[in-house]
């Protein structure tokens, strides 16, 4: 409870303490443990010192490597700062040799897991001419790896005056368990502490250190030069397997768009000229986005890794050196681009159809007739994530702009099967465009059976891919020609953006690599858990210093998790 902050080091010296007074009186023999703890702080007397103590007395606990301190150079008036990073190399071989448990959990369930695995992604995009099938058996020692980029804020939230922390995490695609079993934090920054100079930034130093460790995983062995001290443990580990032969492949780098093009370097989402990282489509012309038919001709123009490695304008990023790392490895976050993106323009669009067209109440009067039918339907169907209120016009009305379904991801996940019977039930079957709108809902439900159905595949299988395919494009077609009767008779309806095109490109993948495998819910849940030590980790020091105090509470935290696991 201390490593991840939920109790205070006060907390738990005065626990100890209370406890400690217990046994004397029912044990002849004390539990010297808890006499260590009762005795922090000089048994309480200093409190500021508690903490000090308890890290000291829990530092030599952990078999998991101290965290990799650099200097990195921040903002004025900050200058040069010691931070901690918990190298992912060093984390792959710890876990392989101290936790075998979290290793088969975590890492790599089995041997014929890491087999079919790159079966199924043996046509993938990125594997077009990919390094990796130069080395002998890669199949059997190859683990795709994926890394992963958030926002999540620690002061001011819910403020407009809010600030960010970034946070790193990496994982093996073959992974399972809860969030903090999958997802391994690297490192995590105040953006706004950053500097941006052109060799010495703090994320260009950062990116370069990242480079560095999955080369390595990349190699498989330790390394014989740069960074570490010769004499050092690392050091005198130089030129041996990390992991007996098993070595790590980056294949998926994931994260929001926002993220993507802030550190990454790839083109905005919101670029008319070229706003996807995967292929050369445009806004308009011949080669929009827009264009959901199968003979789209942007569907011929998707990048390949040697087109891109070869393109004068690709990103300058570190990560892109790697072997095999291209922009075709970018994981676009379905759950960011569906659920967070087109699927609440499509809700919201719906429910306006329904409150101010279809219905015939008022709209509020038609908004609470809505949530009346959506809060049965979900107690008739045990639905898992609900909306706990959907009863204001504000929740999907804006004061300009088309309608958007406020919500949480899983909340409008869930949110398709309740819609489709809402609208089923009022819908006027004798008008085109209403079953237009009904069968477009109809196929997004389908899509979400179908990922439900082969959730623990890490592709669907050819059959429910193509399924899964054909639906998402004829939802589109669907969906723009709604929006294209709307913008005829003068209505902002059924906004279409650059994230459905995203989605379409996920769908089209999943023959390879299913949407669940990287969708980034995990990622999120990851920024909760972490947000209450990171929260705590502030008080008191710079935003700078507080990655040092954060990676101690984590690599302790983290030890006593992997122990659980043996």
């Amino acid at each position: 409870m201390f490593a991840w902050v939920h109790f205070s080091p006060q907390r738990v010296q005065h626990i100890a303490a209370l406890a400690c007074k217990d046994f004397a009186k029912n044990e002849p023999d004390w539990l010297a443990d808890l006499e260590a703890l009762a005795s922090l702080g000089t048994h309480g007397a200093l409190a500021n010192n508690i903490h000090r103590d308890l890290m000291a007395k829990m530092q030599a606990l952990p078999r998991l490597p101290e965290p990799f301190h650099v200097k990195l150079k921040f903002a004025e008036p900050l200058g040069w700062q010691d931070q901690g990073i918990m190298l992912p190399h060093e984390m792959f071989s710890v876990i392989f040799h101290k936790y075998p448990k979290t290793w088969r959990k975590s890492v790599l369930p089995s041997e014929h897991k890491l087999h079919e695995w790159w079966e199924h992604v043996e046509e993938h995009p990125q594997m077009l001419n990919h390094p990796i099938k130069t080395r002998d058996q890669w199949a059997r020692w190859g683990v795709p790896l994926a890394i992963h980029d958030d926002g999540v804020p620690i002061t001011g939230i819910g403020k407009g005056w809010r600030k960010l922390m970034t946070m790193f995490t990496w994982s093996s695609l073959l992974g399972s368990g809860s969030t903090l079993d999958m997802l391994f934090w690297i490192w995590s920054v105040f953006d706004k502490l950053c500097h941006t100079g052109d060799c010495d930034g703090t994320m260009q130093s950062f990116f370069a250190i990242l480079k560095w460790s999955f080369f390595l995983l990349w190699i498989g062995k330790w390394p014989d030069e740069d960074w570490y001290n010769p004499l050092s443990a690392a050091g005198k580990k130089a030129g041996s397997f990390l992991a007996c032969g098993f070595f790590g492949v980056l294949f998926a780098i994931e994260g929001d768009l926002a993220y993507l093009t802030l550190h990454l370097d790839l083109p905005r989402h919101s670029l008319q000229s070229g706003p996807c990282c995967l292929c050369r489509a445009t806004m308009r012309g011949d080669n929009s986005w827009a264009d959901f038919r199968a003979n789209a001709a942007w569907l011929s123009c998707c990048w390949t890794p040697t087109e891109w490695l070869n393109w004068p304008n690709r990103s300058s990023n570190a990560l892109f050196q790697l072997p095999g790392v291209t922009a075709v490895s970018i994981a676009l976050d379905y759950m960011r681009c569906k659920y967070l993106g087109s699927d609440m323009y499509q809700f919201g669009s719906v429910l306006y159809m329904l409150c101010y067209f279809v219905l015939t109440g008022t709209p509020l009067e038609n908004v609470h007739t809505c949530w009346a039918f959506i809060k049965e339907f979900y107690k008739t169907h045990n639905t898992g994530s609900r909306y706990r209120y959907l009863n204001k016009l504000t929740i999907f009305c804006r004061k300009s702009g088309y309608p958007k379904l406020k919500g949480k991801a899983n909340e409008i996940r869930h949110f398709g099967a309740a819609l489709l019977g809402l609208w089923g039930a009022h819908m006027n079957g004798a008008l085109e465009l209403h079953r237009k709108v009904h069968l477009m809902l109809k196929l997004k439900v389908r899509m979400e059976t179908l990922l439900t159905e082969y959730r623990d595949e890490s592709a669907l299988p050819p059959a429910a891919a193509r399924e899964f395919t054909d639906a998402c494009r004829n939802m589109m077609l669907l969906y723009t020609q709604l929006a294209e009767h709307f913008v005829q008779e003068g209505e902002k309806l059924f906004d279409i953006t650059s994230k459905s095109h995203m989605v379409m490109h996920s769908a089209i993948l999943s023959n390879y690599l299913s949407p669940r495998r990287v969708w980034c819910f995990a990622g999120e849940d990851m920024m909760g858990k972490t947000q209450i030590l990171a929260k705590s980790c502030v008080r008191g020091i710079s935003g700078a210093a507080a990655t040092v105090k954060f990676a101690k509470h984590y690599r302790l935290g983290l030890h006593l998790l992997f122990d659980g696991h043996d």
